[in-house]
């Protein structure tokens, strides 16, 4: 049974198509320019080529599995102090909450205690220009990092985003229909947060939306960008080819929000923000997912119909 559509909805698709064109325009005109990317060295200690690759083959995992680990930690500790809680959404919230500022924190102190290990600074440049300066330590890391951030930048990024998640969303349906043509019905459930947002009683307390909020747009895009454009991607791409490592840091993304209905349209969002991090830093990136976040979060309330389409 198919839902109508109401002006929120059709609202919402207007916003689609005017946010994608303006992405559509700055893609032929910011990202379509070369860069010339100029990869740092993850350890400077002189160990041999083979060890530092043995090493990084090694590592490249731990981001991933740290932050699933700081997630199934949090859920634990919450689950066993359930009574002050209880259970349901805000229980949910607050969990979220505690796992990414456990993968946030600890993050963060490998970047000061052990630098080289998160890169926040860009490391490509336009052609014909000079490298980016190299960071001496972590806080000069996140220095260079703050120095890259432009607000115009950042916004350009968002819309170009937004273009390619929806030519990756569209491009998905399109995959889905022809398994259907072959009876081969591919499930559609949408994201758990998704579902969540989207089923939200607004009748009842507003702390559990409000910290799912705090959850969807603050925590989860300072968590992910860290363990993923920060730590996951510059060590892959110490053992892989740069394109390589853009599309398997993307795929991953992708799979681990657990949505197959999603998939592709997270994992092009996540390799094009491997892009951004070489170019504008990661404090850009998590500018952008954090306005990613925002504005879906805001949409998921006003036209569930149409925003849970992409």
């Amino acid at each position: 049974m198919e839902t109508s559509l109401g002006w929120r909805d059709h609202l919402f698709i207007v916003w689609s198509l005017l946010t994608a064109l303006a992405g559509a325009w700055y893609l032929t005109r910011g990202l379509a320019h070369p860069a010339v990317d100029h990869p740092r060295k993850l350890f400077s200690s002189g160990l041999p080529a083979w060890v530092v690759q043995v090493v990084t083959f090694l590592l490249s995992p731990a981001p991933v599995i740290f932050f699933l680990v700081s997630m199934a930690g949090a859920g634990l500790i919450l689950g066993l102090t359930g009574s002050l809680f209880g259970t349901g959404m805000l229980t949910q919230a607050i969990t979220s909450l505690t796992g990414q500022g456990l993968t946030t924190l600890t993050l963060i102190t490998f970047t000061l205690a052990a630098p080289g290990t998160i890169h926040w600074a860009p490391t490509a440049s336009s052609s014909g220009e000079a490298a980016p300066a190299e960071p001496t330590d972590g806080m000069e890391e996140i220095r260079l990092a703050g120095r890259a951030f432009r607000v115009s930048t950042w916004l350009k990024s968002y819309l170009a985003i937004i273009t390619l998640t929806i030519a990756a969303g569209l491009i998905w349906k399109l995959f889905y229909y022809f398994c259907e043509l072959q009876g081969q019905a591919l499930p559609e459930e949408p994201q758990v947060v998704v579902k969540m947002v989207v089923d939200y009683d607004w009748s009842g307390p507003w702390s559990p939306i409000l910290f799912f909020g705090l959850s969807i747009v603050i925590g989860a895009p300072i968590a992910e960008e860290l363990a993923f454009r920060g730590a996951l991607y510059p060590l892959l791409k110490g053992w892989l080819p740069r394109g390589y490592a853009i599309v398997l840091t993307g795929v991953v993304f992708g799979l681990i929000h657990g949505s197959l209905s999603a998939f592709l349209p997270l994992a092009a969002f996540g390799a094009v923000q491997c892009i951004f991090r070489d170019r504008y830093g990661l404090l850009t990136c998590i500018g952008v997912h954090m306005l990613f976040n925002f504005v879906t979060f805001i949409w998921l309330n006003i036209a569930p119909n149409a925003a849970t389409q992409f």
